[in-house]
């Protein structure tokens, strides 16, 4: 080991190239890059509809992992920085298997765990596989061809191609009933948006970003006419797709990711890199409004004219950009290189040209604003553009989640609350009823996963692999300097986004990130270490596998264990036998225990049971199966749901106040908790009243007057909200509470506080149970003040005749205590 000598960089390749290994490992690569798109770009939603292609990504990674820790009994070596990177790297997951004891949901924690092996395995995938010319090589054009690939794919369902689009990926990938992919083109109040495989167009538009930059470099500094022309032809696409996202917050970060490439270009590029960024703008800009105009026609209704007029259109407009670019690098990028000599061998040049493109980017944008040429623009981008300002909705709303995010942290400082913090207990800490099962900020939501501690980790490597990179990039020669600079677009790109929104909860965006980051320090010069570790040359190799093994274990387990749970819905559509279907379920359940959609099936299985048998077996059974489950998902709304049911049938008073005041703890702006304590109350108060007990009533009473008063509380705080700020789910007083409270104030003889709480249902059109109840206790609150409601004694009358002697009744039943 000490004798150790460096093999020269054309042995060291000779040897990759006959390596099975490294084949095998470019081969995942690719195709990874090509598959995980497709599956719906590996969403982690923290729910099972998204788990099953993130645990075959998983799988696919732990077998890879594996193949790694056998390459590098043969490549990898303690000597450099990078080397020290690769072992640090596992401290990642580290931090989330830690974050793993004070987890809020053992269920989310475990699989962003697993997610986490997944982002290490590209990581060194990236940082000793692009190492190579040809590994390098191999990687680059996959990374841009499935990028590319998505772009076409998009603007595909877009021009109202969706089902040919279907047909193509349809036999790898989830397609609806209709032959598409699922909202790869979506409306919401912004009108229609383009999110292709993401479902999500802020995401989509922070990837295109990335594909932009790229595209933008290689054009300006390859002179091929093939590769000129190739990225050429795509960056009017992507511009226009980047468009039909309609995300504000990209097309704000969009400049400060172009400024930042050029800062790292030296001038004559960068006047390249500006004269091509207009071009392909202009390019763009000539056929959006029409291009938009067709999407929004076609996706109403198809017309192949109308599509076929689509792709011309964007065709054309790229075709003629191309031409273009390629002439702006035959005939101006030549002599402008040799006119710059002087210019750019000054110090100040190479911010010179990026100041003045901010200075001329900005009066551009005032320019088209203040001017009749906005109505260029397509109205919907046009509307999207002049809303941009620090008072709408999304960037309060985002302020919002990043302070309820501080007060998470500020709970669990040290080693956060655990994969999934975020989606678990944001209710427990929300200012206002917003329902964002994402935080809309990678770091601010790694750090209430992993705390302190893991955030600490995430920062030492990404300023090292930076520095690392950074300071390569000054001493390398321009060759050198441009064979990985595309990763280092990708990562600033996507990683900058993320600040504003959650692209790396998408398994795939996080695998190409952490690919990248990889690759950006894969062919750095660093001196090698003096001192060499014999004992960890095959050690580290050997956990490497041992870990692989260990996942690939666990995720081929949890997805044997979703094969039988979607065996057992499958059965539930076509059979009402119990055993059938819950021996799936089992079977689940035996391979994960306690996962929380699994618990809830076989507890609403149960719940039916003892509802049509009345054996207590199966209610003690559902209990057991919930309170198992809770121990470790005890903050899952849906399993306190249950248990309430199950308690209150059981007629475990006690319980179900404690369980209700815990619903009101961890979901303080959930009204039905509210509800559902309020019925409590006055029910029990009701209890003692008939039983003449009036100290139990008023302790009841005043209880549920309390909650009620809650309620009214934070309905002020909701009316201070800043004007553009949007509240979230209803919180208002609801109609149950209304007749539960107006009930009790009749029986208190609080006959006027009746007739207010009551009076709203003389307005309403009395078809439930609620509405008939209250008008009814209304009248009868009005006749013992001596007062009438004509117009709403007229309209009960009209359904029931008999109303005024249910009235008196009500009345005559209900004497104040």
């Amino acid at each position: 080991m000490y004798a150790y000598k460096k093999p020269k960089l054309d042995e060291r390749e000779q040897a990759e190239k006959s390596s099975i290994i490294f084949w095998l490992l470019i081969g995942f690569v690719t195709l990874f890059l090509f598959w995980a798109p497709f599956q719906k770009a590996l969403f982690n939603g923290s729910s099972l509809n998204f788990e099953r292609s993130i645990y075959s990504a998983v799988i696919w990674a732990s077998i890879f992992l594996f193949l790694t820790g056998i390459y590098f009994f043969y490549f990898w070596k303690l000597r450099e920085r990078k080397d020290l990177l690769s072992l640090f790297i596992f401290l990642i997951p580290l931090s989330y298997l830690i974050s793993l004891l004070p987890a809020a949901s053992k269920y989310s924690a475990v699989n962003l765990l697993l997610i986490q092996i997944v982002l290490v395995t590209l990581f060194l995938i990236g940082a000793y596989l692009t190492k190579s010319a040809l590994g390098n090589k191999i990687i680059h054009i996959g990374l841009l061809t499935s990028g590319y690939v998505i772009v076409i794919f998009g603007l595909m369902n877009w021009l109202g191609n969706g089902k040919l689009a279907g047909a193509i990926v349809g036999w790898f990938s989830t397609i609806d009933a209709t032959g598409i992919y699922k909202d790869a083109v979506m409306t919401d109040s912004n009108g229609l948006r383009l999110t292709s495989v993401f479902q999500y167009a802020n995401t989509y538009a922070g990837f295109l970003i990335a594909l932009w930059g790229t595209g933008l470099f290689l054009v300006s500094k390859n002179r091929s006419w093939s590769k000129v022309l190739v990225h050429a032809l795509f960056l009017v696409p992507v511009l226009v797709s980047f468009m039909l996202t309609l995300s504000r917050g990209a097309i704000i970060f969009l400049p400060i990711i172009f400024f930042l490439i050029l800062i790292f270009q030296k001038p004559t590029r960068q006047i390249l890199l500006l004269v091509h960024a207009i071009l392909s703008t202009l390019a763009s800009f000539a056929v959006l409004s029409k291009i938009t105009a067709i999407g929004i026609d076609v996706n109403k209704e198809f017309s192949a004219s109308l599509s076929g007029k689509g792709w011309m259109l964007l065709i054309g407009a790229s075709v003629i950009y191309g031409l273009l670019a390629l002439l702006v690098q035959r005939f101006i990028a030549p002599p402008l290189e040799s006119k710059l000599g002087n210019f750019s061998a000054k110090k100040w040049a190479l911010f010179a040209i990026p100041a003045g493109s901010i200075v001329l980017g900005i009066l551009g944008v005032l320019v088209v604003m203040a001017t009749p040429l906005k109505n260029l623009l397509p109205e919907n981008v046009r509307i999207r553009l002049e809303t941009i300002n620090f008072t709408q909705h999304s960037v309060l709303e985002r302020i919002t989640f990043y302070k309820d995010a501080s007060k998470l942290f500020a709970d669990y400082p040290l080693f956060g609350a655990g994969g999934g913090a975020w989606s678990s207990l944001y209710e427990q800490y929300q200012n206002n009823p917003y329902t964002v099962r994402q935080a809309h900020n990678f770091f601010m939501q790694y750090l209430v996963e992993v705390g302190a501690f893991g955030i600490l980790i995430l920062a030492v490597l990404l300023v090292a692999i930076f520095a690392i990179y950074i300071r390569n990039y000054i001493r390398s020669t321009e060759q050198e300097r441009d064979k990985h600079f595309v990763y280092f677009i990708f990562v600033i790109a996507i990683l900058g986004h993320s600040v504003l929104d959650f692209d790396m909860s998408y398994v795939y965006i996080g695998a190409l990130v952490f690919l990248c980051l990889g690759a950006m320090i894969a062919d750095v010069k660093t001196k090698e270490f003096t001192k060499q570790v014999a004992s960890i040359r095959y050690v580290y190799p050997s956990v490497i596998l041992v870990l692989s093994i260990i996942t690939l274990f666990v995720s081929a387990r949890y997805l044997s264990a979703n094969s039988s749970y979607n065996k057992a819905l499958e059965v539930a559509k076509t059979s009402q036998n119990y055993t059938e279907i819950v021996t799936p379920l089992n079977n689940a359940l035996s391979l994960r225990a306690n996962h929380p959609e699994y618990v809830l099936l076989k507890v609403d299985l149960l719940a039916q049971l003892y509802k049509q048998t009345q054996d207590e077996k199966y209610l003690n059974e559902e209990i057991a199966l919930i309170n198992t489950a809770r121990v470790r998902e005890p903050y899952n709304k849906s399993l306190l749901d249950r248990e309430l049911n199950t308690l209150q049938i059981k007629g475990q008073q006690e319980q179900v106040e404690k369980l209700i005041q815990n619903g009101l703890n961890y979901y303080p702006w959930d009204i039905s908790f509210y509800e559902r304590s309020i019925q409590t109350h006055v029910t029990a108060g009701f209890e003692g009243y008939a039983a003449k007990d009036k100290t139990t009533a008023d302790k009841e009473w005043n209880q549920a007057i309390l909650v009620y008063q809650q309620v009214l509380d934070r309905m002020k705080e909701l009316a201070k909200l800043p004007e553009g700020q949007l509240q979230g789910r209803e919180f208002d007083v609801t109609e149950p509470m209304r007749l539960y409270l107006g009930q009790m104030y009749f029986a208190q003889g609080k006959y006027a506080d009746t007739e207010a709480l009551l009076k709203p249902f003389s307005a309403g059109e009395l078809k439930d149970g609620n509405g008939q109840t209250g008008i009814r206790y209304y009248l009868a609150a009005l006749k013992k003040q001596n007062k009438t409601d004509q117009p709403a004694l007229d309209k009960v009358k009209a359904l029931t005749p008999t109303v005024e002697q249910e009235v008196d009744q009500i009345i005559a039943s209900t004497p104040p205590l």
